[in-house]
């Protein structure tokens, strides 16, 4: 009796001690998935500290951008690697969340009236932020330092925030946007834009006409009837001709404004009169923007928009006949229009 009382002790202990475990087990599985921003990420450098060189963008800046511009926008990937060394950070299977840690970046830090704008996720700014990238570290399954690589894309802006014009008093030969690392104390990465002081360009406001200066475009033959486009009355017109007016541009260029004598008692439908080399009358001289719609005379027109630097700028236009009185008297018919530039 009392033998077999003893295997039923045994056995209750047992059976203890298998529940027991169980649980020891639940609760070190929670440690193990659990994740602290107090976690320890040193991190290393894998390519370059350098981000971005700011001389190899070909920045040429001009007192004509306004304020508000971004003067330029690109993407910087920036490699590197974070490991959790921490002992008793490894001892508690702690997951640690890497952060991309935004410096306070002030205006005119480029100089010239420029701001650099930077950001993880889609967004860009100058505060200071720290901002969860969702990338994490862990030694699940590994061992205590060893790293994990990150390849992490960072969209910038350069960004036109004053008029000034010249480099200021404080400018350093590079600036650092952002570090990344952990949120607890320890040993933060820095990555770093540099080549500030020399690596932007100052010029004048310059286009050129690409090819001939004096541009000549032919508009065809037509009959003089009661029946055709140029001859039925006032306000008709002949077919459309389609031209292209090119700009080599080493500045910024905002706008291009037609000018030309209106015939006279039509100064309201920008018709360009004939010049006195021609023999015909009754006619002028529409010319039309790339939407085919008539351009007023002496008005800026937009062509382009900033920035633009060093480039082939191309200009749809058309231009076609346009019949200025009840009878068209046959002969020559030609017309001379000048455009000048606006830079602003």
């Amino acid at each position: 009796m009392i033998l077999i009382s003893g295997k039923k002790i045994m056995r209750l202990i047992s059976s203890v001690s298998l529940t027991l475990s169980l649980l020891l087990m639940a609760i070190f599985n929670v440690n193990a998935a659990s994740s602290s921003t107090d976690v320890t990420l040193p991190c290393k450098i894998t390519d370059n500290r350098t981000l971005v060189d700011i001389k190899l963008l070909g920045i040429n800046i001009s007192a004509a951008v306004p304020v508000g511009t971004i003067v330029y926008s690109g993407t910087a990937t920036a490699n590197f690697k974070c490991a959790l060394n921490n002992l008793q950070q490894y001892a508690e299977r702690l997951i640690g969340e890497i952060y991309f840690k935004c410096k306070s970046i002030p205006e005119n830090a480029l100089g010239y009236g420029l701001t650099l704008y930077n950001g993880y996720g889609g967004e860009t700014g100058t505060e200071v932020a720290n901002i969860p990238t969702g990338i994490m570290t862990s030694t699940s399954g590994g061992t205590m330092g060893a790293y994990t690589d990150v390849s992490m894309s960072v969209p910038y802006q350069i960004v036109k925030t004053s008029n000034s014009m010249t480099p200021s008093s404080y400018l350093k030969s590079y600036v650092n946007p952002f570090d990344v690392g952990s949120l607890a104390t320890g040993p933060d990465e820095t990555f770093n834009f540099t080549n500030i002081k020399t690596g932007i360009t100052v010029k004048d406001q310059t286009c050129l006409v690409a090819g001939e200066v004096k541009q000549n475009v032919p508009l065809g033959s037509y009959t003089t009837n009661t029946s055709s486009v140029s001859g039925a009355g006032i306000g008709q017109t002949s077919a459309m001709t389609a031209f292209n007016s090119q700009l080599n541009c080493e500045a910024l260029l905002s706008g291009m404004q037609f000018d030309g004598d209106a015939p006279s008692g039509l100064s309201d439908v920008d018709v360009v009169s004939l010049n006195s080399t021609s023999t015909a009358s009754g006619v002028g001289v529409h010319i039309l923007n790339e939407n085919q719609q008539p351009i007023a005379r002496a008005t800026l027109i937009n062509i382009a928009s900033f920035p633009i630097s060093s480039a082939l700028i191309t200009v749809p236009l058309y231009t076609r006949y346009y019949q200025t009185a009840a009878k068209i008297n046959p002969g020559t018919a030609n017309a001379v229009a000048t455009y000048t530039l606006s830079y602003q």
